[in-house]
């Protein structure tokens, strides 16, 4: 199956899996609440987290090896995916271990947590559920990289949604039921073991190689080189961390917690919008390294150039939706009350962009593993965000915590993650790319300017009947826009090539 088959299968699976899942879940919560107290929920919110936390022991192990996959499934090196997957296996297991030796470890203070401990029986052994959970995941789900890997992710995410179904099904059940948390619990252990041990047989299947018993080990250079990007994204990590956690906290310790509250609403619609693009993203992530492992440096740069003009085009779209639907949405969800100020929503936008637009450039990265060159940025773009955003907040409010975030991401992000990928990935300048970054931008801005005139004007004062023109002329406008400026340019044959293909892989009825 050719790589645009397989992206467009793992994006259509992976999408339908995401929606599926956002329903079933809201579905779980509503019955969680109606047949066990606010407390259980806090609980359950409480211990995800302090799991979470744990879970950073992973590092980076996951995505280096993954991209040390890349050329030996490429090239058939059955013997260095042997080694590669052992190596992996005995890190998760390790993984696995210490995530339950430590969450474990956490018992004797679990009141520290909790603060005033609320009347719920056997709290100790609820936490050690969770822990049990969290730490048996590791010991199976490693094989599950190899499907990513050999872009059939769509595999994985089968099994991944098709099990967490039935889970929840049976979950709410025992709630109606039995109002058992306890037991609701054992559940979802049940549920990640047997999860893990069909994908395993699956996976088994389809590489009958990984059975084997006699496998070779990595050489000192491949372990050193897995070693060194692991240290790579743990800095990721951490920046990341730093960065995309600390908006909230600034807010509610310069501002109010009432501007973080209405914030958060804001925060999940972007959230919920990213997702959906990630989804395509990560399902050309292997795909791009499994071709630039065949074509060396600059010979996967035509696809960079295609991927990068629709990641404009889609990130400067959705952009231009959020501008004009953000308010009248969150008007009639929540009310006049939650809504914020036409200049904190261009800064909240302003940040999707600056950072939406970096995609194609951070998915070539990682697809060509180039974590070592960018290591220290993270730490840089972290530094600078806390002390901009806390210098500004104390004069400007609420909109100096997200200039801050747009500073940090200006003075770091724009130009290193470019910088390093024509330099290490492409081997050439980052100029042309600079230059086009102005023109999108340019154009971007002048088709949403050109956007919000036109349906200003047909707006009418009536708050549903605005929002539902809004929405069908935001979706036509820009797009006609967009047509109208590219249709002579020699960017736009991207936009042809990539309709062909999926309408090349879309099967067709009998005529």
């Amino acid at each position: 199956m050719s790589r645009t088959a397989n992206s467009i299968r793992n994006f259509t699976l992976g999408t339908i899996g995401y929606f599926l899942s956002y329903f079933v879940s809201f579905i779980a919560r509503r019955y969680f609440v109606m047949y066990l107290s606010v407390e259980y929920l806090g609980l359950n919110g409480l211990f995800s987290n302090i799991l979470s936390m744990l879970s950073l022991m992973e590092l980076g192990i996951g995505a280096a090896i993954c991209f040390s996959l890349y050329k030996p499934l490429a090239f058939q090196e059955i013997e260095q995916i042997q080694a590669l997957m052992q190596f992996y296996k005995k890190a998760y297991t390790l993984i696995g271990l210490l995530v339950i030796g430590l969450g474990l470890s956490l018992l004797p203070f679990l009141s520290f947590f909790l603060g005033d401990v609320p009347d719920i029986p056997n709290i100790r052994l609820i936490y050690s559920l969770f822990v049990l959970n969290s730490g048996c995941s590791y010991f199976l789900s490693y094989k599950r990289t190899i499907l990513v890997a050999d872009q059939k992710k769509y595999i994985d995410t089968n099994y991944q949604y098709g099990f967490q179904i039935i889970r929840i099904i049976i979950q709410i059940l025992i709630l109606v039921v039995t109002r058992n948390y306890i037991l609701y619990l054992v559940v979802m252990l049940f549920f990640t073991f047997v999860e893990n041990v069909a994908i395993r047989n699956k996976i088994n299947s389809l590489y009958p190689f990984l059975k084997d018993k006699h496998k070779k080990s990595l050489s000192s250079d491949e372990s050193s080189q897995v070693k060194k990007n692991v240290i790579a994204l743990t800095f990721h990590k951490i920046g990341s961390v730093i960065v995309n956690g600390t908006d909230n906290i600034l807010m509610v310790k310069f501002v109010n917690l009432a501007s973080a509250g209405i914030y958060a609403n804001y925060f999940m619609i972007i959230t919920a919008l990213n997702s959906v693009v990630s989804i395509a993203f990560n399902s050309i992530t292997a795909s791009i390294g499994n071709l630039t492992v065949e074509k060396q440096g600059d010979a996967s740069r035509p696809f960079f150039e295609q991927l990068n003009f629709i990641t404009f085009w889609i990130y400067g779209f959705c952009s231009i939706c959020l501008i004009l639907l953000f308010n009248p949405f969150i008007s009639l969800w929540l009310g006049n009350e939650f809504l914020f100020k036409f200049p904190i929503i261009l800064a909240i936008v302003f940040n999707f962009y600056i950072s939406g637009v970096l995609r194609s450039v951070r998915t070539f990265n990682a697809s060509m593993g180039l974590f070592w060159y960018d290591r220290y940025k993270p730490l840089f773009e972290a530094s600078i965000n806390l002390i901009a955003s806390i210098i500004l907040a104390k004069h400007l409010g609420i909109i100096g915590v997200l200039l801050g975030t747009s500073i940090s991401t200006l003075t770091t992000c724009t130009w290193f993650e470019p910088y390093i990928l024509f330099k290490y990935g492409f081997e050439s300048s980052a100029s042309k790319y600079f230059l086009k970054y102005l023109k999108y931008t340019i154009i971007n801005g002048s088709v949403g300017y050109i956007s919000f005139i036109i349906i200003q004007a047909i707006q009418i004062k009536s708050p549903f009947f605005d929002f539902i023109v809004s929405m069908i002329a935001c979706a036509i406008i820009p797009n006609i826009l967009y047509i109208l400026v590219y249709y002579r340019m020699h960017e736009f044959s991207y936009i042809r090539l990539l309709v062909q293909r999926i309408r090349a892989h879309i099967p067709r009825g009998k005529q």
